[in-house]
This record gives structure tokens, sequence and C-alpha cells, in this order.
């Protein structure tokens, strides 16, 4: 009776497959082979062959595949074209030859048939699996650390390349796809002016989630590359320097409105509280939550418990009656769009002062770049040996310590200028509420036309950011001085601070809630 093969054909790479030279080649070798030992290859024997990577440590479906066939008497024994073929690990060559003994399943390589329970075949195999597999970490090793290398002469060598940017490989010039980038440019545009990332995706037929993260992560002159591999002990970030899609400017908006929808959007509620994490009590700065009476079923903000900062927690405040209030002075300041953006000038501190502060960290990150260019061309010189790595130590720690020093002189500066507006956040920021304030008309009176979500998209546009501080905007309340005395506020936003005060009315009912 013949015997029933199964060959085991792979080659390493998808490219290999597709130009198929090295299957064609293997499988009519082993046609061969099987001829000439008088043998047989079901046709469903051929499913194990095909793509499959080589490499120690990678997962081989076809193989896995293999060893549980070999218990269903599909085939009588394996063959390859030489051992090389059947494993690169040394550890899984050994459990599959055992899984084999148990089955009965003979193994060739060629015309030449390995006894399994003889121990100086199982020597040979073993010897190859483990010459291979060094051949193969060696090879992994290499390559890894070739691209760690180009990427650090700032040639992509990882994957896609990223959004909107193009690389010409004649030229080694990094380049722009003009559409992509003007895709790009309007899609900040209707993200900065209050539309869904959802509706902008679906608008350019992209995925949210990651136009969110071009956004905010890869419209600048960065791209992070992750060089990773537990076997090799290789764990290491390369920065790659690419043309920009977005101004600076709109990236830090857009960092911006992504750090206020943490604090807008968390989820259902089952009582509406139209000032809900824009509350704050001015003594130690903490958010004041929401809290609905049970029995009167009147909502309240209250001071939180169990905070670091001691303070008097039995500070409560009607809810309504605070909302109706910052409402009504929202309302009378954004009812004017040009004394709205006065208001919002005002509101910043000292315009020479950040104009300067903006120079000068413009100053610095260009510094900066100077910097990490001399530390690129140091590596490259060592690449080169034209520099022993004695003296380019040297040269390394000095760079290092100006680029630690920029760097720290930088983010002394950062969050003094991100938290400020400019002249055009201001006016595009005060067009969006203007538009929002178009549903209905601008009196007081008419406040009660208003919806909840269009009334909190009012508040989320006014109390969005941070100051030049890095303290939150939004209202912050301050305890009567005395029992029954007036509760006052101060609203903090992107127009010049507003102070107030509950009305009588609402006096009387804030001191009941202060006991």
């Amino acid at each position: 009776m013949k015997l029933k093969f199964a060959p085991l054909i792979r080659v390493s790479t998808e490219t290999q497959e597709k130009q198929g030279e090295s299957l064609r080649t293997q499988k009519k070798q082993i046609q061969g082979y099987v001829k000439n030992l008088n043998g047989v290859i079901p046709e469903s024997c051929w499913q194990y062959s095909g793509q499959e990577s080589a490499t120690e440590g990678h997962e081989r479906k076809k193989l896995e595949q293999l060893l549980t066939d070999s218990a269903k008497g599909i085939f009588d024994a394996v063959i390859v074209v030489d051992v090389s073929r059947w494993s690169r690990d040394n550890a899984q060559s050994k459990a599959g030859l055992e899984i084999f003994r148990e089955n009965g399943i003979r193994f060739f390589s060629g015309t030449s048939e390995f006894d399994l329970y003889n121990p100086q075949s199982i020597l040979f195999l073993g010897m190859s699996a483990e010459i291979g597999e060094f051949f193969a970490r060696q090879g992994t090793q290499k390559s890894l650390l070739n691209r760690i290398e180009r990427a650090k002469r700032n040639i992509p060598s990882s994957g896609k390349l990223p959004f909107g940017r193009l690389y010409d490989k004649t030229k080694n010039e990094w380049g722009i796809d003009e559409k992509k980038q003007k895709d790009l440019q309007w899609a900040a545009n209707q993200y900065l002016e209050g539309e869904s990332l959802q509706k902008i995706g679906k608008t350019l037929n992209m995925n949210f989630t990651n136009l969110w993260r071009i956004l905010n992560h890869r419209s600048g002159v960065e791209w992070t590359i992750h060089f990773k591999s537990d076997k090799l002990n290789i764990d290491e970030f390369v920065k790659i320097k690419i043309p920009r899609l977005l101004p600076q400017e709109t990236i830090e908006q857009i960092h911006q409105k992504s750090e206020s929808n943490k604090t807008f959007t968390h989820g259902h509620i089952k009582h509406q509280y139209l000032l809900a994490r824009t509350v704050f009590c001015s003594h130690c700065g903490y958010a004041m939550y929401g809290q609905t009476n049970n029995g009167s079923g009147i909502r309240y903000y209250r001071h939180a418990r169990h905070r670091k900062i001691e303070c008097d927690i039995g500070f409560w405040v009607p809810a309504s009656d605070l909302e109706d209030a910052i409402m009504t002075h929202l309302f009378k300041i954004y009812g004017d769009i040009d004394e709205m953006q006065k208001s919002m000038l005002r509101a910043i501190p000292d315009n020479s002062k950040v104009e300067k502060l903006r120079d000068q960290k413009q100053a610095f990150g260009n510094e900066l770049e100077k910097v990490e260019g001399k530390l690129q061309r140091v590596i490259e010189s060592i690449a080169d040996d034209l520099i022993s790595t004695d003296e380019a130590k040297k040269v390394i720690e000095k760079i290092r310590e100006r680029e630690i020093l920029l760097k720290g002189e930088i983010e002394k500066i950062r969050p003094q200028v991100e938290n400020i507006p400019t002249k055009e956040q201001i006016h595009r920021r005060a067009k969006l509420i203007r538009r929002q304030l178009e549903v209905v008309y601008f009196r007081p009176g008419r406040l009660k036309k208003m919806t909840f979500d269009n009334k909190r998209k009012i508040i989320q546009t006014a109390f969005g950011g941070k100051d030049s501080e890095g303290a939150r905007h939004g209202v912050y309340l301050s305890k009567p001085e005395k029992a029954g005395g007036p509760v006052t506020y101060e609203i903090k936003g992107i127009f010049e601070d507003v102070q107030g005060q509950l009305s009588k009315k609402k006096e009387k009912e804030n001191s009941l809630t202060n006991r």
C-alpha cells in the first residue's frame, strides 16, 4: 500500500507567495521526491502549503492544522524540501515531533527519512532547529536595528505613512497629499465650530476615532514610531519630522476642545443640571456636584465631601436659581456680538505679554529643532565610523543637556499661552455663540424658549478651557459671610470675569439650605 504524504510547503513573506516562485519550486521538488518514494499526495493534503512566517516565535496556523490532522488518519507521513522548512523554533520542533510519534506519523526531508525514535535523528533535527532559530533571531535583530537607524535618518520604516503625507524614495523627501490636507483642514474647522466627529467622519468616509487621533496627534510635525521586541530586549521610540497639515494654533485649539469635551461629556445623568461640572467652590477650588431632594424634587449644587482641602461641606445652592442667574448674565453678554468680542479681549491679562511668550516659545522650539538636528548628525557619524563612541558620548551629553533645558523652558511657557485665546479664536467662538442664540430673541425673557441642549451648548462654549493660571472656567461660588446673607458668584469664562449675587428671594431660599 502506498504511503500517503502531507507536504509542508512554506514561504516567509506575502511577496514570495504572490510571486509564487518558492511555492512552485518546493511543490515540484516534493512531487518528485514522493514519486521516487512510490507514495501519493492526497488532494486534501495540499492545504498545509502557503505563505507563513518561518521566523521563530511567529504563529503558524498551517503547521498547527497539520499537527491536529496527524491524528485523523488523513496521511501517513510528513515531507519537507529540507529540514529548515520544518521549524526554526526548537521547542515547537520537539513538541511537533512528539505528536508525530504518538500518532505514528513518519517524517521525510527530501527522499531521506528521519526515524523519530532514533536519538541521532532527533539530535540532528534539534540542531537544525536551533541553528535555524539563531539565524532567524539574528535576522530579526538586524532588520529591527536597521529600521530604527533609518527612522533616525527621517526615513519611514514602519507600517503605513501617517495620514496626508507622501514620501519620495528617489529624492528622500517628504511631501503632502493636498486633497487630504484640505479635507483635514475642513474637518478641523467643523470640529472647532461644534460639529460632531461622527458626522464629520461620515462626510469624509473616515472612522471618527481615527479622525480624532489624526486631529489630535498626527496633524503636526512629528510622527512617533515605537519599535519593540521583548525577545530582543528592544523598546525604542523614534520621532520623525514630517510636513505639517494644520497650523500649530489650530492644533492647540483642538487640544483645548478635546479637554473641554472630557469635562462636559460624561454619559447620561438622571437629573439634568445645566451647570454640571462648571460650578466650583471659590475657597477650595473643588467642583460642586448636583443633588436632588427625593421628597421635594428640588435640585441643588452642593459641596463635595471628603476632600484634601478642608472646607464647608454644608454649602448648598438651589440649582434653578443659580442657573437662571448665570444664563441671564450670559444672555446679556452674548446678545451683542461686538460687545461680546470686546469682553473676551478684555479677559486676556496682557496681550503684549502673551505675544512675547508665544514668540519666546517659538524661538525655543526652533532652537530645539537645531539641537535635535545636531544629535542626529552625531548618530549618523557614529554609524559611518567618522567618530568614535567615546568621542560621541561627550558630544551627546552636552547636546542632551541643552535639549533638556530647552524642553523645560518650553513646558514653563506652554500653559501660559495655550489657555489664552487668540483674536482669531475669540472671533470664531463669538460667531459660534451667536449662531447658537439665533434660535431665540436676544432678550432675557426669551430664555424659557431655549431647550436644555441649546443652553448647555452655550455653557460649554463659554466655560470650555482654562485661564492663564490653568484654573478651569466656570462659576465660582462664595458662601455668605453672615447667616442669611446672599451667595455671591463669579463667572470666569472666555470673557472678562463677571460678579453677582442671587436675588433677595433666592437669598432667603439659600439660607434655608445652609444649615
